[in-house]
């Protein structure tokens, strides 16, 4: 899998830490907070979903998906709840893994070993899969809404991809296959600066390796190319 456009230019060369610390400024203080909230918020979840809804809900409009379709403002709470009645157990059983592996929760895809790394990318394929018939419709096969469903309850983990993202820059419709894309990027990225991506926001409120990488997977799609 190709790695350049997010971490690397297409000659191979690392983009700088400036320039990621820049990239990340400029999101504006919107992005930067409602995913500091769910980083905070999201830590721990209840058994009655309420904090999954809080933290979807927060995402999801901060994406602009509430304004039509299936989340659309006045209806999403019902989907959400139908959501977390199908997936709340597989997710707070990943949760509760990653509490007890004892890796960062920030860095937790570069400090899991090769084996945990894979059972976590199957299961959290697994739930998206279960997603996927609340957030498909008669134009979408959902992949955005349930990604950003998964983001923002394990925002260590996933990444919050839009339809630019799926079919420009990773090119693919697995999430198994993005999620194994950014820990090679990532991987690659610091061994080559030697700095550590989840602390290039200056305002250290995008802490997890997802959240920042996210910043940069936004920036590689087409239309931002030049940004």
């Amino acid at each position: 899998m190709r790695s350049d456009r997010i971490l690397f230019i297409s000659n191979g060369q690392a983009i700088t830490p400036e320039k990621v610390r820049d990239k990340i400024a400029r999101f504006g203080d919107s992005y930067i907070n409602a995913i500091y909230k769910i980083i905070q918020d999201s830590k721990e979840l209840d058994i009655d979903g309420k904090v999954f809804i809080k933290c979807t809900s927060l995402i999801l409009s901060s994406f602009g998906m509430t304004r039509s379709g299936p989340f659309k403002k006045g209806k999403n709470k019902n989907i959400l709840l139908d959501c977390w009645s199908k997936v709340g157990s597989s997710i707070i059983e990943i949760k509760n893994s990653v509490l007890k592996s004892g890796c960062s929760r920030d860095r937790l895809l570069l400090e899991l070993d090769q084996q945990q790394l894979e059972e976590l990318i199957a299961n959290i394929w697994m739930i998206m899969k279960k997603l996927l018939p609340f957030t498909m419709e008669k134009t979408t096969y959902g992949l955005v809404g349930a990604s950003k469903i998964l983001f923002a309850v394990l925002p260590e983990i996933v990444l919050p991809i839009d339809n630019s993202q799926w079919l420009n820059v990773f090119k693919t419709v697995d999430l198994g296959d993005v999620i194994n894309r950014m820990v090679f990027d990532i991987q690659h990225w610091e061994k080559v600066t030697g700095q550590k991506l989840n602390e290039m926001d200056y305002s250290t409120k995008l802490t997890t390796l997802p959240s920042v990488y996210n910043v940069m997977a936004m920036a590689a799609r087409p239309n931002q190319a030049k940004a």
